[in-house]
This record gives C-alpha cells, structure tokens and sequence, in this order.
C-alpha cells in the first residue's frame, strides 16, 4: 500500500535575492512613473517627476552596488589569491566613487 505524501509547509523567510527582487520591483515602477510624467507634461519640467527619477535611479544603483559584491565576493578557482583582492579593491573604489557623486549631484 502506498505511503501517503505528506503536504510540507514552507515558510516564508527573507533573503538577499528576495529583498532584491522588491528593490528591482518598486525601481521599475518609480522610473516608469517618472517616464510617464516626462511624456505627459514634455515642456514643464515638475518636481514630481524628478523626485520619482531619484527614487528609481538610487534603487537601480543600490541593486547594481549589492550585485556587484556579490559577484566580486563569489570565490574563484581553489579560493581567495592576490588577483581576487583586486577585484574586491575596484569595487570598493566605484562604489565610493558612485555614492558621493550621487550625493553631491542631489545637493
């Protein structure tokens, strides 16, 4: 006689590629509002569209910064040498780089 099958229930637990599934979500909705706004009203230049720009553009950069480690971080080969360091050193000087420009072009 067969055994019955037993439903396993999942939990719903976070991770790092949930959180960044939303973020990509909501960017693609805050860029495609500030799109839409950009179409509608092409001579006036609002504030509302470029509030909703800001908020696309900062999420699309937090996904690509947050990729970007993981991929860096990503062990290549038998593990960690001299050349991987590099790869984690040139992330780290773009994404400064991309963080205080951002800022400073806010301002």
């Amino acid at each position: 006689m067969p055994e019955k099958q037993k439903k396993q229930k999942t939990s719903r637990s976070w991770s790092s590629t949930k959180i960044l599934d939303c973020l990509a979500y909501f960017a693609i909705i805050f860029i495609a509002i500030a799109l839409i706004l950009r179409l509608i009203f092409k001579d006036h230049n609002l504030e509302l569209e470029r509030a909703f720009q800001a908020i696309g553009e900062s999420l699309a950069y937090i996904i690509a910064i947050w990729l970007g480690f993981y991929w860096t971080m990503r062990k290549r080969g038998s593990g960690w040498n001299k050349h991987n360091v590099w790869w984690l050193i040139c992330w780290i000087v773009a994404t400064v780089v991309i963080v205080v420009i951002y800022i400073f072009a806010m301002l």
